[in-house]
């Protein structure tokens, strides 16, 4: 794994990436924090984390599943200027994304909704701990398989929004997703990153 696409992309201010962002966009994080490194160092990738971007008004949400929290929504800005009410920006890159099926002019814009339906119902979900005690073991001791259930990591929860507009993105041998494998699908193309 390990996809060099998003090498050298060009770096965009936050006021700009506003303009840019479509709904449907995707958001790759390569953070600096202890989970991310554990994430990255797993899926050997830059990437450790993947969230959906949706415009609401003039604003810019995430819909994401994170550790603490499970499936929610916060805004964009909430990355670059107060991430996780710290007062600071996110430690780490931001890159955005487009996958070529949402980009595609006829692209039919039902599939978007039918995919918001479902996220609203998977809103509070618990994020997967163990699907990462799973991956752990099967990094290191070479056993284990994925099995679906009604708790998401970052990347099972895309690949559901995914499955609702009629995508789907490869998987390990095990049946895990990582970010990893998102980003190097042939359909995704990175954007930018966010110079923060």
């Amino acid at each position: 794994m390990g996809t060099d696409k998003f090498d050298g992309i060009n770096q965009v201010s936050f006021d700009q990436a506003k303009k840019e962002i479509k709904t449907g966009d995707i958001l790759f994080c390569n953070g600096n924090y202890l989970f991310s490194e554990l994430i990255k160092k797993a899926s050997d990738s830059i990437f450790s984390h993947v969230a959906f971007l949706f415009y609401w008004d003039e604003y810019i949400f995430v819909l994401e599943s994170v550790e603490d929290d499970g499936v929610r929504t916060v805004p964009l800005s909430h990355y670059v200027n107060n991430y996780e009410n710290s007062g600071g920006k996110y430690n780490g890159k931001l890159y955005i994304a487009r996958h070529e099926v949402i980009d595609n002019n006829n692209f039919d814009k039902r599939k978007i909704k039918k995919m918001f339906e479902k996220v609203v119902n998977l809103l509070n979900r618990n994020y997967d701990i163990d699907e990462i005690a799973k991956i752990a073991s099967r990094i290191s001791l070479g056993i284990g398989r994925h099995n679906d259930d009604y708790e998401y990591t970052c990347s099972e929860f895309v690949d559901e929004c995914f499955k609702q507009l009629e995508i789907e993105v490869s998987h390990d041998s095990s049946g895990f997703i990582f970010p990893e494998h998102i980003a190097a699908d042939s359909n995704v193309k990175p954007l930018f990153e966010i110079n923060q």
